[in-house]
């Protein structure tokens, strides 16, 4: 799978204040057992030759987790769907808030970041895609910034909603990001 490398990045502890934490690829003894989505079994569904995943960790902990693929493959990636991002612990409590933040943020940046750096899509098509739950419509719309599409195909008794970054958009997603908290540092392999 096509990688960027591990970075550290900068994240806000509630109780610690700025601190560090590290986004690095996964692996198979990382996927948690008692968080909403089944890991493990994603895990063993993963074709690693065009998807990863890929884990943020602070305080040796894993908070963040994202499985990304890049399409078409085989041949030469045009586009990245981001397939399935969940942050640790409001799998456990939703109303929990959490000590660390931003966790999404930063696997999005991530994905982005390998977008931007394998995939040949032009300005007005999408670079990076993704298919939400309802509940996590306005986060992806108000938060994350990425343009709603609206519905998108899925299987009954699932509502499933669909959204893009061109990569333009893609890129001020980054640089918001990297405004607000820095920019990541590539970790030496």
């Amino acid at each position: 799978m096509t990688s960027i490398g591990s970075y550290q990045v900068k994240i806000q502890d509630r109780a610690a204040g700025e601190q560090v934490a590290l986004i690095l690829a996964a692996k198979e003894d990382d996927m948690p057992r008692d968080w909403s989505f089944s890991w493990s079994s994603l895990w063993k569904n993963t074709n690693f030759e065009c998807q990863n995943i890929v884990k943020l960790v602070y305080t040796d902990r894993m908070w963040g987790l994202v499985r990304y693929g890049l399409y078409p493959y085989p041949g030469s990636p045009k586009y990245l769907e981001i397939e399935q991002l969940e942050a640790y612990p409001t799998s456990q409590d939703e109303s929990a808030d959490r000590p660390i933040a931003p966790i999404g943020k930063w696997l999005i940046w991530y994905c982005i970041e390998i977008a931007l750096r394998y995939c040949t899509v032009p300005e007005n098509k999408p670079l990076v895609v993704l298919v939400s739950l309802e509940s996590a419509v306005s986060y992806y719309r108000d938060v994350i910034m990425m343009e709603y599409l609206g519905p998108a195909p899925s299987p009954p008794g699932e509502d499933l909603y669909a959204f893009r970054f061109s990569p333009t958009a893609a890129r001020s997603f980054c640089e918001r990001q990297e405004n607000q908290y820095g920019v990541p540092t590539l970790v030496n392999q």
